[in-house]
């Protein structure tokens, strides 16, 4: 008997867990993995070292802004493999429909189809806004995009809001004073469920685009998509601009 077949074999919840948070977070190290579920850093690369061999994920390199002492950590997101591999609400069926529809009425027909898929995202943001607006809550820019994130993953996106500070130069500036900051957001799809389609069509990604922008009441800015070959789809969104604490 080999050591390997002593050790006790993968907890599948674990696992799923590692795979989800992977997806929502990604590029996520080891150490943010165990910190969010109350493991050993040990036990999570042991797991990770698993998924990595089975390709359900893969090492994304991190630019490191400062070079310290020490190698960097290994940060993890899921493979292009597992993406097709997670259910999504397609199949066959429609990426072969889409690309019917496109040859039957060209750009034109597929811009209108990818406009009716995401259709009711605004009316839905408005009913949640309304309720919470009707129970005392001031809903800002900040909160809106919290609320998107939240409707978008119930959607199958896997949606997280990464808040971004960004120090603006002030020229003539006194000495000691406080900088201004640009405050804005990203909002990063960890999962696509029309990865497919949208490979060939990016109609669907540019509605998506135009539709954040409406529902924020912005100007965003799409820096990444997972049809492209991205880990995650990246939406930039301006907040505001004030001064640090």
């Amino acid at each position: 008997m080999t050591v390997h077949e002593l050790e006790p074999a993968v907890p599948q919840p674990t696992r799923d867990r590692l795979v989800k948070a992977i997806s929502a977070h990604g590029p996520i190290t080891a150490r943010q993995l165990a910190e969010r579920f109350g493991l050993t850093s040990a036990a999570v690369r042991r797991h990770l070292a698993a998924l990595e061999a089975d390709g359900v994920i893969a090492e994304h390199r991190i630019t490191v802004a400062q070079r310290g002492r020490g190698r960097p950590s290994k940060a993890f997101v899921l493979s292009p493999s597992a993406h097709e591999d997670l259910p999504g609400g397609y199949d066959e069926l429609a990426v072969l429909a889409v690309a019917e529809l496109a040859r039957l009425g060209g750009d034109e027909a597929v811009a209108g189809l990818a406009e009716r898929r995401i259709a009711d995202w605004e009316s839905r943001l408005a009913e949640r806004v309304a309720e919470l607006e009707a129970a005392g809550e001031t809903v800002g820019t900040a909160r809106r995009v919290e609320l998107l994130s939240e409707l978008l993953t119930e959607r199958g996106y896997a949606a997280t809001v990464r808040p971004l500070h960004v120090p603006l130069p002030a020229p003539g500036a006194r000495p000691g004073g406080n900088p201004r900051t640009l405050v804005s957001a990203q909002l990063c799809h960890g999962r696509c469920p029309v990865l497919d389609i949208a490979a060939d069509h990016p109609e669907l990604c540019e509605a998506e685009t135009r539709t954040i922008s409406r529902i924020i009441g912005a100007p965003v800015q799409r820096l990444a998509t997972l049809a492209q070959g991205a880990h995650a789809c990246t939406t930039h969104i301006p907040l505001t601009e004030g001064r640090t604490p």
